[in-house]
């Protein structure tokens, strides 16, 4: 009897514990990440960090000084790393003779280093031996489009006094990757108007347009995230959220760019990428491009749906070690630099933030799985210096749950084609601009061409 008496008590115990305490759910339990680590080849306690503009002008197209001045702005500024990007005029060196357009630039007259000043600059004989490396093939495509449909070219033979189509970002990515080039969409807030028109960022077009770009041509790198202030750019980090959202489940992620976009002296130092190298060379250089090794940079930052704006001296966050151990991601930042501030974003939402000044922070993201999507990437910001941007660390999991590109209003088809014939038209984009700035003088939001 007292057996079944003891049996009886420890029965409803258990039950009255079974009906107290809830099963644990599928979204409680823990997920194993794989993080995949753009910043896995870089070797953080040998490597060094190179600052680099990637995007700027000379009187070759439409900047205001010549290349030896031009050069000696960025080398006495401290760059490391310059990419000459003309409109319309690769730049096979800087001790090269370079063919200009004559009417683009005015019949400006040109003029190269001489190898004595090349060998001077490259190598650094006056700069303790840190040298300015050329990125050779350098060149802005669509040099003379209304649309402003820009794309810069790397280690490219294509564009070469080629003026391109009104709306056309692809055209140039094709070519430049048949040539065995590399390139990046450059601005491309400045043709969706989503400076003035942030939802643009959003619209079911643009993101369907650009992930096709991206996914079909695998040179295509990126974009750029900031261009020289930030004024055409604002909302371009809301459609790269977009875009890494339907692009990392096809199997590649987008690389960010900031760049100076520079014509004239004061432009010099506005925006800029960071490279963590163990050796700053053209080849290292390219690697690191390629396999996304690298931050973008910049002294500004302007956001269209915050009132918070930045405008630094831009000695911007510094990130001197990334690490990943399982489901947690460690950053650690150069203290002398300053870091008042890191946000974890995904899914363009920031989804965590520190601002705690500590130039160490750890992302766990086990504390975060119901706001992950297919990956997180993060900002470090000062106030007083500007802002730093890593790129996107795709996250793989089981369960994930991946976004599709969506539908384009345009039809893959004979019409289809016949739309963007009558879209690439210089007239047709003149009258759309001229439409969208009188309505937006007038307070009307335009409606979109499709």
């Amino acid at each position: 009897m007292k057996f079944k008496k003891l049996l009886s008590v420890f029965t409803a115990v258990s039950l009255l514990a079974g009906a107290t305490i809830p099963a644990v759910s599928a979204a409680e339990k823990k997920i194993d990440y794989t993080v995949i680590n753009p910043y896995e080849s870089v070797d953080w306690d040998t490597s060094d960090t190179y600052k680099a503009c990637l995007h700027c002008h000379t009187v070759a197209s439409d900047g205001k000084v010549d290349l030896p001045e031009w050069l000696g702005l960025y080398y006495d500024a401290g760059y490391d790393i310059l990419a000459v990007t003309d409109h319309g005029v690769i730049n096979n060196g800087w001790n090269q003779d370079r063919r200009t357009n004559g009417i683009f630039n005015g019949f400006k007259k040109v003029t190269k280093l001489t190898d004595e000043e090349y060998e001077r600059i490259t190598t650094g004989a006056d700069r303790n031996g840190r040298g300015m490396t050329d990125i050779t093939g350098g060149i802005e495509c669509n040099m003379a489009v209304v649309s402003k449909t820009h794309v810069n070219g790397y280690w490219t033979t294509y564009g070469q006094g080629v003026w391109g189509k009104e709306n056309d970002y692809e055209t140039a990515p094709r070519e430049i990757e048949k040539s065995g080039g590399y390139s990046v969409l450059n601005h491309v807030g400045d043709w969706v108007n989503s400076n003035n028109y942030p939802d643009r960022s959003h619209n079911p077009f643009y993101i369907n347009y650009f992930a096709n770009i991206f996914t079909k041509y695998k040179t295509c790198l990126g974009m750029e995230i900031i261009n020289n202030t930030d004024n055409c750019t604002r909302a371009d980090r809301e459609l790269w959220d977009e875009l890494l959202q339907v692009v990392i489940p096809k199997g590649r992620n987008i690389w960010a760019f900031a760049d100076d976009d520079s014509e004239y002296r004061d432009e010099v130092g506005r925006s800029f990428e960071l490279f963590p190298l163990a050796e700053n060379n053209e080849e290292n250089v390219k690697q690191a491009m390629i396999s996304g090794s690298f931050f973008a940079a910049s002294k500004f930052q302007k956001n269209p749906s915050r009132t918070d704006e930045i405008a630094g001296d831009g000695l911007v966050p510094l990130v001197t070690d990334i690490k990943i151990d399982g489901n947690k991601i460690t950053v650690e930042c150069d203290k002398t630099r300053g870091c008042d501030t890191i946000e974890w974003i995904a899914d363009g939402k920031v989804i965590a933030e520190d601002n705690t000044g500590s130039c160490s922070y750890t992302l766990d993201l086990n504390d975060y799985q119901d706001d992950l999507g297919c990956y997180v990437r993060f900002e470090l910001k000062s106030p007083e210096h500007g802002v730093t941007y890593s790129q996107a660390f795709e996250l793989q999991y089981e369960g994930r749950v991946d976004k599709e590109i969506p539908e384009s209003p345009i039809p893959d088809n004979f019409f289809g084609r016949l739309f963007w014939l009558w879209y690439q038209r210089l007239s047709v984009t003149l009258a759309d601009t001229i439409i969208e700035k009188i309505l937006g003088w007038v307070g009307v939001i335009p409606k979109l061409p499709v």
